[in-house]
């Protein structure tokens, strides 16, 4: 089982972190989002925060559905942001009778081909990395996601998140993964419930085209820019998120209540 923080009673809410952060990136949306009537579950996904990886075949999708069953938690609505998005898609992919909605936030389309932007934001990463410098890497990941005018503080809690993955994942080994149940925008059109798909407006071009064409294919989802934010809308822009996703989570949870 995933490690997870918890709060509220309600519809379940599970909230999947990027791949530059753990699940401490939700720490100030808890509350207010169990306070709109939800139970709301924050998870570390394998390597990173409280997860260390575990051996075998990686499929984060599947370890988060084995945490929902850990927790009783039949159905959710799962908001991910960057990675946590594309687990979260993942998941309805492959336990589409575990989800009654997805919010996917500046998450990766199927089809990412990486913008000039994008490689050098990977290369400066990995730069740092060679050298042994974590760091240096953990604050090239801060500087290249995070926009310039976020909150005070987001930054150097990115760093702080990103260097603790940085020495999970050093500590592992090569490990295989698994075949990917999502892995052309094709698939998406198996994925039957309601999707918000959103980016910052401040976003790489990689993840706001990448946002279009995602809802284009889905078969029930609407499209949002997420003003004043870039790849981390819930951390540089947390009550404008909080307010985009409540209000989209209003009506497949009231049709949800009926049912």
């Amino acid at each position: 089982m995933l490690p997870f923080d918890e709060a509220g009673d309600g519809p379940a809410l599970v909230l999947l972190h990027a791949g530059i952060a753990d699940r401490r990136m939700w720490r100030d949306q808890l509350e207010p989002l169990a306070g709109a009537g939800y139970r709301v579950i924050a998870m570390d996904l394998p390597g990173f925060g409280e997860a260390p990886p575990a051996p075998g075949e990686q499929a984060p999708w599947a370890d988060v559905v084995a945490t929902m069953d850990e927790a009783g938690i039949e159905r959710a609505a799962l908001v991910g942001n960057s990675f946590g998005g594309a687990v979260a898609l993942r998941v309805a992919a492959v336990a589409p009778e575990r989800v009654w909605a997805l919010a996917l936030i500046s998450a990766p389309p199927p089809d990412l081909e990486p913008s000039p932007e994008l490689r050098r934001a990977w290369e400066a990463e990995a730069s740092a990395l060679e050298d042994g410098d974590l760091d240096a890497a953990a604050a090239a990941v801060a500087e290249a996601w995070v926009q310039l005018g976020a909150p005070a503080g987001v930054r150097a809690r990115v760093a702080v998140m990103q260097r603790r993955a940085f020495e999970l994942q050093a500590d592992a080994e090569e490990l295989p993964e698994a075949a990917d149940p999502a892995g052309d925008i094709a698939a998406l059109k198996r994925i039957d419930v309601p999707v918000l798909v959103a980016a910052g407006e401040h976003d790489m071009v990689d993840f706001r085209d990448g946002a279009g064409r995602m809802a284009d294919a889905l078969p029930d989802a609407s499209r949002v820019l997420i003003e004043g934010a870039r790849h981390l809308a819930p951390l540089e822009a947390p009550q404008l998120f909080r307010e985009l996703v409540l209000d989209f989570l209003r009506r497949p949870r009231e049709k949800m209540d009926y049912a």
